[in-house]
Protein backbone atom coordinates (compact mmCIF):
# COMPACT_ATOMS: atom_id res chain seq x y z
CA UNK A 1 0.00 0.00 0.00
CA UNK A 2 2.58 2.47 1.01
CA UNK A 3 4.82 2.31 -2.17
CA UNK A 4 2.10 3.64 -4.33
CA UNK A 5 1.36 6.41 -1.55
CA UNK A 6 4.55 8.13 -0.61
CA UNK A 7 6.02 8.36 -3.52
CA UNK A 8 3.31 10.98 -4.65
CA UNK A 9 3.18 12.26 -1.28
CA UNK A 10 6.60 12.93 -1.25
CA UNK A 11 6.50 15.01 -4.55
CA UNK A 12 3.61 16.72 -3.39
CA UNK A 13 5.43 17.95 -0.69
CA UNK A 14 7.63 19.91 -3.20
CA UNK A 15 10.46 17.29 -3.37
CA UNK A 16 12.34 16.80 -6.40
CA UNK A 17 12.33 13.26 -8.20
CA UNK A 18 15.95 13.26 -7.48
CA UNK A 19 15.42 14.20 -3.60
CA UNK A 20 12.48 10.79 -3.63
CA UNK A 21 15.67 8.75 -5.19
CA UNK A 22 17.70 9.65 -2.68
CA UNK A 23 15.02 8.84 0.15
CA UNK A 24 14.38 5.29 -1.27
CA UNK A 25 18.65 5.06 -1.61
CA UNK A 26 18.77 5.87 1.77
CA UNK A 27 15.90 3.49 3.49
CA UNK A 28 14.29 2.16 0.65
CA UNK A 29 14.16 -1.90 0.62
CA UNK A 30 18.03 -1.90 -0.64
CA UNK A 31 18.88 0.70 0.87
CA UNK A 32 22.24 2.08 2.54
CA UNK A 33 21.20 2.17 5.84
CA UNK A 34 18.83 -0.54 5.79
CA UNK A 35 20.26 -3.29 3.92
CA UNK A 36 23.51 -3.65 6.21
CA UNK A 37 20.84 -3.79 9.14
CA UNK A 38 19.51 -6.73 7.88
CA UNK A 39 22.70 -8.36 7.53
CA UNK A 40 23.23 -7.57 11.61
CA UNK A 41 19.93 -8.50 12.40
CA UNK A 42 20.37 -11.85 10.77
CA UNK A 43 23.76 -12.63 12.00
CA UNK A 44 22.66 -12.02 15.67
CA UNK A 45 19.10 -13.73 14.99
CA UNK A 46 21.43 -17.08 14.65
CA UNK A 47 23.13 -16.51 18.25
CA UNK A 48 19.76 -14.64 19.90
CA UNK A 49 16.80 -16.32 18.06
CA UNK A 50 14.33 -14.96 16.05
CA UNK A 51 11.55 -13.61 17.77
CA UNK A 52 12.60 -10.56 19.47
CA UNK A 53 13.89 -8.81 15.73
CA UNK A 54 10.37 -9.85 14.09
CA UNK A 55 9.07 -7.87 17.23
CA UNK A 56 11.44 -5.18 16.91
CA UNK A 57 10.74 -4.83 13.12
CA UNK A 58 6.93 -4.00 13.82
CA UNK A 59 7.92 -1.39 16.74
CA UNK A 60 10.19 0.61 13.82
CA UNK A 61 7.00 0.26 11.83
CA UNK A 62 5.01 2.39 14.58
CA UNK A 63 7.33 4.92 14.85
CA UNK A 64 8.39 5.36 10.68
CA UNK A 65 4.41 6.06 10.23
CA UNK A 66 4.45 8.45 12.55
CA UNK A 67 7.18 10.52 11.33
CA UNK A 68 5.08 10.30 8.17
CA UNK A 69 2.45 11.41 9.83
CA UNK A 70 4.45 14.35 11.16
CA UNK A 71 5.80 15.56 7.90
CA UNK A 72 2.19 15.49 6.45
CA UNK A 73 0.66 17.76 9.23
CA UNK A 74 3.91 20.35 9.29
CA UNK A 75 4.34 20.05 5.25
CA UNK A 76 7.80 19.65 5.83
CA UNK A 77 9.32 16.64 3.93
CA UNK A 78 12.70 16.74 5.99
CA UNK A 79 10.36 14.50 8.67
CA UNK A 80 10.63 11.80 5.80
CA UNK A 81 14.38 11.02 6.46
CA UNK A 82 14.40 9.47 9.53
CA UNK A 83 10.57 7.99 9.14
CA UNK A 84 12.14 6.28 5.50
CA UNK A 85 14.75 5.53 8.05
CA UNK A 86 12.94 3.96 10.56
CA UNK A 87 10.41 2.30 7.61
CA UNK A 88 13.44 0.94 6.63
CA UNK A 89 14.47 -0.49 9.20
CA UNK A 90 11.31 -2.91 9.80
CA UNK A 91 13.35 -4.84 6.58
CA UNK A 92 15.46 -6.31 9.52
CA UNK A 93 12.85 -8.76 10.38
CA UNK A 94 12.87 -10.11 6.63
CA UNK A 95 16.29 -12.20 6.75
CA UNK A 96 14.59 -13.87 10.16
CA UNK A 97 11.36 -14.17 9.11
CA UNK A 98 12.53 -16.15 5.92
CA UNK A 99 15.26 -18.29 8.39
CA UNK A 100 11.97 -19.21 10.39
CA UNK A 101 10.40 -20.46 6.89
CA UNK A 102 13.48 -22.76 6.14
CA UNK A 103 13.69 -23.75 9.79
CA UNK A 104 9.81 -25.15 9.40
CA UNK A 105 10.07 -26.56 6.25
CA UNK A 106 12.06 -29.67 4.41
CA UNK A 107 14.41 -28.86 2.11
CA UNK A 108 12.66 -30.45 -0.68
CA UNK A 109 9.92 -28.60 -0.03
CA UNK A 110 11.18 -24.98 0.32
CA UNK A 111 9.91 -23.63 -3.21
CA UNK A 112 6.41 -24.12 -1.88
CA UNK A 113 6.86 -23.16 1.96
CA UNK A 114 8.59 -19.99 0.28
CA UNK A 115 5.65 -19.17 -2.41
CA UNK A 116 3.29 -19.55 0.92
CA UNK A 117 5.14 -16.82 2.79
CA UNK A 118 5.05 -14.68 -0.51
CA UNK A 119 1.51 -15.60 -0.69
CA UNK A 120 0.84 -14.09 2.77
CA UNK A 121 2.87 -10.64 1.81
CA UNK A 122 0.79 -9.94 -1.52
CA UNK A 123 -2.63 -11.41 -0.57
CA UNK A 124 -3.52 -7.71 1.21
CA UNK A 125 -2.17 -5.82 -1.98
CA UNK A 126 -5.07 -7.11 -4.19
CA UNK A 127 -7.28 -4.90 -1.69
CA UNK A 128 -5.31 -2.74 0.55
CA UNK A 129 -3.28 0.00 -2.72
CA UNK A 130 -6.65 0.63 -4.00
CA UNK A 131 -8.32 1.41 -0.73
CA UNK A 132 -5.42 3.42 -0.03
CA UNK A 133 -5.36 5.27 -2.88
CA UNK A 134 -9.21 6.09 -2.50
CA UNK A 135 -8.59 6.70 0.93
CA UNK A 136 -5.93 9.50 0.68
CA UNK A 137 -7.62 10.91 -2.71
CA UNK A 138 -10.90 11.58 -0.24
CA UNK A 139 -9.07 11.68 3.05
CA UNK A 140 -5.98 12.99 2.74
CA UNK A 141 -2.84 11.03 3.44
CA UNK A 142 -2.63 11.37 7.26
CA UNK A 143 -5.78 9.05 7.37
CA UNK A 144 -3.70 6.26 5.72
CA UNK A 145 -0.85 6.64 7.24
CA UNK A 146 -2.59 6.38 10.83
CA UNK A 147 -4.48 3.19 9.45
CA UNK A 148 -0.83 2.32 8.31
CA UNK A 149 -0.11 2.48 12.28
CA UNK A 150 -2.63 0.97 13.37
CA UNK A 151 -1.79 -2.30 11.27
CA UNK A 152 1.58 -2.20 12.33
CA UNK A 153 0.63 -2.01 16.22
CA UNK A 154 -1.66 -4.76 15.27
CA UNK A 155 1.14 -6.97 13.80
CA UNK A 156 3.52 -6.57 16.85
CA UNK A 157 0.35 -7.53 19.13
CA UNK A 158 0.06 -10.73 16.92
CA UNK A 159 3.82 -11.60 16.64
CA UNK A 160 3.73 -11.02 20.97
CA UNK A 161 0.81 -13.35 20.95
CA UNK A 162 1.25 -16.21 18.95
CA UNK A 163 4.79 -16.50 17.01
CA UNK A 164 7.12 -18.75 18.77
CA UNK A 165 10.85 -19.03 18.17
CA UNK A 166 12.12 -21.59 15.70
CA UNK A 167 15.04 -22.18 16.80
CA UNK A 168 17.30 -22.84 20.12
CA UNK A 169 19.53 -20.00 20.76
CA UNK A 170 23.47 -20.90 21.09
CA UNK A 171 23.99 -19.30 24.24
CA UNK A 172 27.52 -18.75 22.80
CA UNK A 173 29.30 -15.72 23.52
CA UNK A 174 30.04 -13.04 20.75
CA UNK A 175 33.08 -11.03 20.62
CA UNK A 176 33.79 -7.59 19.30
CA UNK A 177 36.50 -9.42 17.12
CA UNK A 178 33.53 -11.59 16.25
CA UNK A 179 31.37 -8.98 15.26
CA UNK A 180 34.42 -7.14 13.18
CA UNK A 181 34.96 -10.42 11.28
CA UNK A 182 31.33 -10.87 10.47
CA UNK A 183 31.76 -7.39 9.26
CA UNK A 184 34.22 -7.95 7.07
CA UNK A 185 31.95 -10.75 5.64
CA UNK A 186 29.61 -8.38 4.73
CA UNK A 187 31.69 -6.76 2.01
CA UNK A 188 33.27 -10.07 0.30
CA UNK A 189 30.61 -12.58 -1.02
CA UNK A 190 31.18 -16.62 -0.09
CA UNK A 191 33.68 -18.70 -2.23
CA UNK A 192 30.91 -20.74 -3.21
CA UNK A 193 28.37 -18.02 -4.19
CA UNK A 194 30.16 -15.51 -5.63
CA UNK A 195 28.54 -15.20 -8.84
CA UNK A 196 25.35 -15.77 -7.50
CA UNK A 197 25.84 -12.57 -5.15
CA UNK A 198 26.90 -10.29 -7.68
CA UNK A 199 24.18 -10.87 -10.07
CA UNK A 200 21.46 -10.54 -6.96
CA UNK A 201 23.45 -7.08 -6.48
CA UNK A 202 22.91 -6.06 -10.16
CA UNK A 203 19.29 -7.30 -10.19
CA UNK A 204 18.96 -4.90 -7.21
CA UNK A 205 20.43 -2.11 -9.44
CA UNK A 206 18.46 -2.63 -12.07
CA UNK A 207 15.20 -2.61 -9.66
CA UNK A 208 16.35 1.17 -8.31
CA UNK A 209 16.77 2.25 -11.31
CA UNK A 210 13.38 2.06 -12.95
CA UNK A 211 10.71 0.11 -11.00
CA UNK A 212 11.54 2.02 -7.34
CA UNK A 213 10.74 5.15 -8.59
CA UNK A 214 7.57 4.07 -11.29
CA UNK A 215 4.65 5.43 -9.16
CA UNK A 216 6.31 8.72 -8.59
CA UNK A 217 7.18 9.19 -12.10
CA UNK A 218 3.97 8.25 -13.11
CA UNK A 219 2.19 10.54 -11.36
CA UNK A 220 4.92 13.37 -12.40
CA UNK A 221 4.71 12.12 -15.97
CA UNK A 222 0.86 11.97 -16.57
CA UNK A 223 -1.07 13.16 -13.48
CA UNK A 224 -2.27 9.62 -12.12
CA UNK A 225 -4.22 9.93 -8.75
CA UNK A 226 -3.09 7.81 -5.47
CA UNK A 227 -6.26 6.18 -6.49
CA UNK A 228 -5.26 4.40 -10.10
CA UNK A 229 -1.64 3.70 -8.65
CA UNK A 230 -3.38 1.68 -5.93
CA UNK A 231 -5.53 0.14 -8.69
CA UNK A 232 -1.99 -0.75 -10.67
CA UNK A 233 -0.53 -1.93 -7.57
CA UNK A 234 -3.55 -3.87 -6.77
CA UNK A 235 -3.72 -5.33 -9.30
CA UNK A 236 -0.13 -6.56 -9.75
CA UNK A 237 -0.76 -8.03 -6.50
CA UNK A 238 -3.72 -9.85 -7.85
CA UNK A 239 -1.30 -11.26 -10.32
CA UNK A 240 1.03 -12.02 -7.97
CA UNK A 241 -1.22 -14.27 -5.35
CA UNK A 242 -2.60 -16.27 -8.24
CA UNK A 243 0.59 -17.10 -9.98
CA UNK A 244 2.77 -17.88 -6.40
CA UNK A 245 1.39 -21.47 -5.85
CA UNK A 246 1.58 -23.01 -9.32
CA UNK A 247 5.29 -20.75 -9.55
CA UNK A 248 5.94 -22.71 -6.12
CA UNK A 249 5.20 -25.90 -7.46
CA UNK A 250 7.46 -25.54 -10.33
CA UNK A 251 10.54 -24.51 -8.31
CA UNK A 252 9.93 -27.53 -6.41
CA UNK A 253 10.08 -29.60 -9.71
CA UNK A 254 12.57 -28.27 -11.49
CA UNK A 255 14.68 -26.31 -9.15
CA UNK A 256 15.40 -22.54 -8.53
CA UNK A 257 17.88 -21.39 -12.06
CA UNK A 258 15.10 -22.80 -14.52
CA UNK A 259 12.31 -20.30 -12.85
CA UNK A 260 14.30 -17.30 -12.22
CA UNK A 261 15.54 -17.51 -15.70
CA UNK A 262 11.94 -17.14 -16.89
CA UNK A 263 11.30 -14.46 -14.69
CA UNK A 264 13.98 -12.62 -15.77
CA UNK A 265 13.71 -13.18 -19.52
CA UNK A 266 9.92 -12.12 -18.96
CA UNK A 267 10.74 -8.84 -17.87
CA UNK A 268 12.19 -7.35 -20.69
CA UNK A 269 8.75 -6.82 -22.88
CA UNK A 270 7.62 -6.04 -19.54
CA UNK A 271 9.68 -3.16 -19.05
CA UNK A 272 9.69 -2.49 -22.92
CA UNK A 273 5.89 -1.76 -22.78
CA UNK A 274 6.18 0.78 -19.78
CA UNK A 275 8.65 2.61 -21.72
CA UNK A 276 5.87 3.16 -24.72
CA UNK A 277 2.77 3.11 -22.76
CA UNK A 278 1.21 5.98 -22.77
CA UNK A 279 -2.35 5.16 -21.23
CA UNK A 280 -3.70 4.16 -17.73
CA UNK A 281 -5.00 0.89 -19.00
CA UNK A 282 -2.12 0.13 -20.64
CA UNK A 283 0.01 1.09 -17.67
CA UNK A 284 -1.90 -1.12 -15.44
CA UNK A 285 -2.44 -4.02 -17.48
CA UNK A 286 1.25 -4.30 -17.81
CA UNK A 287 2.36 -3.52 -14.30
CA UNK A 288 0.26 -6.38 -13.25
CA UNK A 289 2.77 -8.47 -15.21
CA UNK A 290 5.29 -7.97 -13.00
CA UNK A 291 3.22 -9.76 -10.50
CA UNK A 292 4.18 -12.67 -12.34
CA UNK A 293 7.62 -12.45 -12.59
CA UNK A 294 8.14 -11.46 -8.73
CA UNK A 295 6.05 -14.61 -8.14
CA UNK A 296 8.47 -17.12 -10.21
CA UNK A 297 11.64 -14.65 -8.81
CA UNK A 298 11.47 -14.03 -4.90
CA UNK A 299 10.91 -17.69 -4.00
CA UNK A 300 12.93 -19.25 -6.14
CA UNK A 301 16.00 -16.73 -5.32
CA UNK A 302 15.32 -17.32 -1.27
CA UNK A 303 14.83 -21.22 -2.00
CA UNK A 304 18.38 -21.20 -3.68
CA UNK A 305 19.71 -19.56 -1.04
CA UNK A 306 18.48 -21.93 1.76
CA UNK A 307 19.33 -24.57 -0.35
CA UNK A 308 23.14 -23.53 -0.30
CA UNK A 309 23.17 -22.38 3.28
CA UNK A 310 24.35 -24.40 7.07
CA UNK A 311 20.70 -24.30 8.76
CA UNK A 312 22.16 -22.49 12.11
CA UNK A 313 23.80 -19.79 9.52
CA UNK A 314 20.76 -18.85 7.46
CA UNK A 315 19.74 -15.95 9.19
CA UNK A 316 23.14 -14.60 8.32
CA UNK A 317 23.35 -15.82 4.69
CA UNK A 318 20.14 -13.98 3.71
CA UNK A 319 20.73 -10.87 5.52
CA UNK A 320 24.14 -10.77 4.07
CA UNK A 321 22.86 -11.40 0.64
CA UNK A 322 20.09 -8.14 1.41
CA UNK A 323 23.01 -6.21 2.48
CA UNK A 324 25.56 -7.16 -0.27
CA UNK A 325 22.98 -5.94 -3.09
CA UNK A 326 22.21 -2.80 -0.99
CA UNK A 327 25.76 -1.86 -0.76
CA UNK A 328 26.01 -2.71 -4.78
CA UNK A 329 22.43 -1.35 -5.30
CA UNK A 330 21.49 1.85 -3.24
CA UNK A 331 22.73 4.87 -5.42
CA UNK A 332 20.20 3.40 -8.31
CA UNK A 333 17.31 5.22 -7.44
CA UNK A 334 19.38 8.33 -6.79
CA UNK A 335 20.98 8.00 -10.18
CA UNK A 336 17.10 6.68 -11.78
CA UNK A 337 15.77 10.11 -10.39
CA UNK A 338 18.71 12.21 -11.80
CA UNK A 339 18.15 10.43 -14.80
CA UNK A 340 14.62 11.31 -14.92
CA UNK A 341 14.86 14.94 -14.22
CA UNK A 342 17.39 15.23 -16.71
CA UNK A 343 16.06 13.31 -19.65
CA UNK A 344 12.29 12.25 -18.62
CA UNK A 345 10.12 9.43 -18.32
CA UNK A 346 11.95 6.71 -20.36
CA UNK A 347 15.26 7.40 -19.48
CA UNK A 348 15.67 5.27 -15.89
CA UNK A 349 13.45 2.39 -17.70
CA UNK A 350 16.05 2.16 -20.60
CA UNK A 351 18.72 2.19 -17.87
CA UNK A 352 17.15 -0.60 -15.66
CA UNK A 353 16.26 -2.75 -19.07
CA UNK A 354 20.10 -2.42 -19.94
CA UNK A 355 20.76 -3.91 -16.30
CA UNK A 356 18.47 -6.79 -16.88
CA UNK A 357 20.26 -7.53 -19.70
CA UNK A 358 23.34 -7.65 -18.60
CA UNK A 359 22.16 -9.43 -15.19
CA UNK A 360 20.66 -12.26 -17.28
CA UNK A 361 24.01 -12.90 -19.02
CA UNK A 362 25.69 -13.29 -15.73
CA UNK A 363 22.70 -15.48 -14.23
CA UNK A 364 23.21 -18.23 -17.17
CA UNK A 365 27.41 -18.04 -17.17
CA UNK A 366 27.71 -17.86 -13.54
CA UNK A 367 25.19 -19.02 -11.08
CA UNK A 368 24.53 -22.73 -10.44
CA UNK A 369 21.69 -24.69 -8.73
CA UNK A 370 23.18 -25.96 -5.13
CA UNK A 371 23.68 -29.84 -5.66
CA UNK A 372 22.12 -30.01 -2.04
CA UNK A 373 21.79 -28.15 1.23
CA UNK A 374 23.74 -27.88 3.85
CA UNK A 375 23.29 -28.94 7.36
CA UNK A 376 25.49 -27.21 10.02
CA UNK A 377 26.16 -27.88 13.55
CA UNK A 378 26.08 -24.07 14.76
CA UNK A 379 27.04 -20.49 14.17
CA UNK A 380 30.36 -20.19 13.17
CA UNK A 381 33.00 -17.91 11.91
CA UNK A 382 32.95 -19.51 8.60
CA UNK A 383 31.90 -18.93 4.66
CA UNK A 384 27.95 -20.55 4.55
CA UNK A 385 28.74 -21.91 1.28
CA UNK A 386 27.40 -24.54 -0.57
CA UNK A 387 28.99 -27.86 -1.12
CA UNK A 388 31.27 -28.44 -3.92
Amino acid sequence: MMRALMQPFVLGLGAPMSTLGFLESLGGMRGLLTAPLQYYSGWLSDRLGRRAFMILGNVFGVLGISLFILAALSGNWLWLVPGVVCTGATLLAEPVGQSMVAESSQASRRGTAYSLLVMAWTAPGVFAPALGGWLALQRGFVSVFALQAVLYALGLLLVLRFLRETILPSGERFTWNDLKAATVRLVAPPHGLRGYYWTMAVDAFAFGLGLSLLFGMLAQTYGFTTFQLGIMSSLMALAWTISQWPAGKLIDRFGSKPVMLLSLVGSVPILMGLMFASSFPAFAAIYACFGVMGATWLPAQMAMLANSTSKNELGEALGRLAAFQGLIGFPAPFVGGILYDAYGFQAPLFASLVCIVIETVMFVTLVEEPPRRVEGTGPSGHDPVTTE
